[in-house]
Formats: structure tokens, sequence, C-alpha cells
């Protein structure tokens, strides 16, 4: 009996070429024996997650084991592609695949067995563009051996990554990691970008844009200009015997004895008919009669006392 061949899924994009690669979205809690396989049934065949960078989809791992050897429920690889936005209508992007020997094989070289979870790398191929803030879906639409399941992958409940989910159920998600890269071509882009926007946000003072010099605190800019040579090198020149004699008049003229002072002067006050007419007038007379009486006083005498202790001692006399 003559064994058939398993058809080797050969693929036609080639492995994009990045020159930085970073862990972008990660979703790593789990519980023991809570695994998934993935169909090629439309409903049971994605994973979606939201995408936090800028650049290259390049691959995408997920937690689990291979599947048990070839059944009538499982197959020996899974096959497919990446689409935006909506995982039945959306842009397609790239592809991927996966063989259950590639599974055994990444996980002998972590030191595990077949039987054991480890990551499972899924390489992608073509560009597969990642806009952040942006919802892509992992779509699996070929299973060999017309079968209807593929792998063993863990999975967690309560929507622990809220940015995405499988397809088994709106608040499970896989354990997965997916890494985002950039080419050459988008690494000078968002270079030149970077520059544009600091040599835009970037201000440029002119000379002729400078704020002038402070004024002095005097009010006066003549100490802070310097002589000229023309001024530096004159010697100052007396002033005409004409001029002194002007200037010194001048001076005597300033100093002169002071103006007389003038004598305080009481106006007069207009007095409306109130009740207390009478007190008022006679505080009046007696503020009169104090003034003059201060007048005759020696101006070398005793320090005078203010008006109103002189008033209030006479209150106290009387």
């Amino acid at each position: 009996m003559v064994e058939a061949k398993v058809p080797i899924v050969t693929p036609k994009a080639d492995i994009p070429v990045v020159y930085i690669e970073e862990l972008d979205q990660f979703q790593e809690y789990y519980k023991e024996q809570h695994e998934t396989s993935f169909s090629h049934v439309k409903r049971k065949n994605w994973t979606s997650f939201t995408a936090g960078k800028n650049g290259i989809l390049t691959k995408v791992l997920l937690f689990g084991k291979p599947n048990y050897t070839i059944s009538e429920h499982y197959g020996s690889s899974m096959s497919g592609f990446v689409r935006a936005d909506n995982p039945d209508s959306g842009p397609k992007y790239g592809e991927w695949s996966i063989s259950r020997e590639e599974i055994v094989n990444q996980l002998a070289l972590q030191g595990l067995t077949e039987t054991d979870r480890g990551w499972i790398t899924i390489q992608m191929r073509g560009e597969i563009p990642q806009e952040k803030g942006r919802i892509y879906f992992i779509v699996c639409d070929q299973i060999s051996d017309k079968r209807a399941w593929f792998g063993a992958f863990a999975f967690a409940e309560g929507n622990s990554y809220k940015k995405g989910r499988f397809w088994l159920h709106p608040e499970h998600d896989l354990v997965f990691r997916t890494y985002v890269g950039r080419t050459q071509d988008q690494l000078t882009q968002a270079q030149k970008s970077t520059t544009t926007r600091i040599s835009a946000d970037a201000s440029v003072i002119q000379a002729n844009d400078l704020p002038p010099a402070p004024k002095s605190m005097t009010g006066s800019d003549s100490n802070f200009v310097p002589p000229s040579p023309d001024t530096a090198n004159k010697e100052e020149k007396p002033l005409p015997t004409e001029r002194v004699d002007e200037a010194k008049e001048n001076i005597q003229e300033t100093n002169s004895a002071p103006a007389p002072m003038k004598k305080n002067v009481v106006p007069e006050v207009e007095f409306k008919s109130t009740p207390n007419r009478e007190a008022i007038e006679e505080k009046v007379d007696l503020l009169l009669v104090d003034e003059a009486e201060t007048q005759k006083v020696d101006t070398n005498s005793s320090p005078k006392k203010s008006l109103f202790q002189r008033f209030f001692n006479k209150n106290k006399e009387k």
C-alpha cells in the first residue's frame, strides 16, 4: 500500500526585511487545560488584536503545543492571512503557515517535548501594514488533510485583553505576542518627519529682532556708552572768568534769605442754626485767643504744645 504524500504548501510571498523589530501586543494569562484549536470554518478561524505601533507585522507567537498525530479531526498544517477591520470582509494582507512538525522542532529548541506547552512562532510573509489603533485579525483559511482543526493553543477567560478576542467567546483571549518591524524606507521617512517637525517647532532669533539694551536705574544711559575717540582725547577746558562770576551770582541769588512764613489765617466759618451753636462759638473764640497768645511767645522759649493739648488744658483749668 502506497502512503499518500502530504502536500507541501509553498509560500508565495517573502519574509519582510526589517531593521528594527519590537514587541507590540501581548496577553500572557491563562489557566491550565484551557485549550482551543483553529478551524478553517468561518466564525471559528480567527483571533484579533489592536496594533499599538506603526510598521509591518513580522511574526505572531501563540502559547501551546501540537495536536495529536494525524487523526480524523486534526490536520498536519494550517495556513492563512491577515485582515484589517473585519475577519470576513476587511482588507487582506500577507500570508502565514505553520505545521505540526515545525511546532515540535520549535519546542525541542526550548528543551520541551511535544506534550509540553511553549511559545510557537508563526512567521508572517509579505508586507502586512500595522497602523496604531487599528484592529487586525489572524485568519486561518486552510487546514491540510481535509481536516477541520489544528493545534492546541492556550487561552484565558475574563476578557484579560480588552483590545481583541478570539472566535470562541467575546471574553476569551488567546495567549499571544505580536511583533512589529520597520523597513529602511520607513525608518528614513520617520527620521525625515521628525527632523521636519523639530525644524518647524524651532524658533531662530534674528539679530534685528533682539530687544534693546536695558536702561540704567538712574534713567540715563550715558554711563553705558563708551566715549568716542574724539571726545576721549579732548581735555576739559576751564570756564571763562565772566562765566564763573555769573555762576557765583546765580548761586548767591539761589541761596538768599528765605521768604517770611505766612501767618495762619483761620477761615471764616458759617454756622448753621444747631442746638449746640453756643458751645461751638465758645470753642472757636478760645481757639482764636489761644492762637493770638502763641504768636506773642518768644521763638527761643520751650517747645510749643499742640492746639489740642492747649485746648484740653484750658478746659481742665476751668
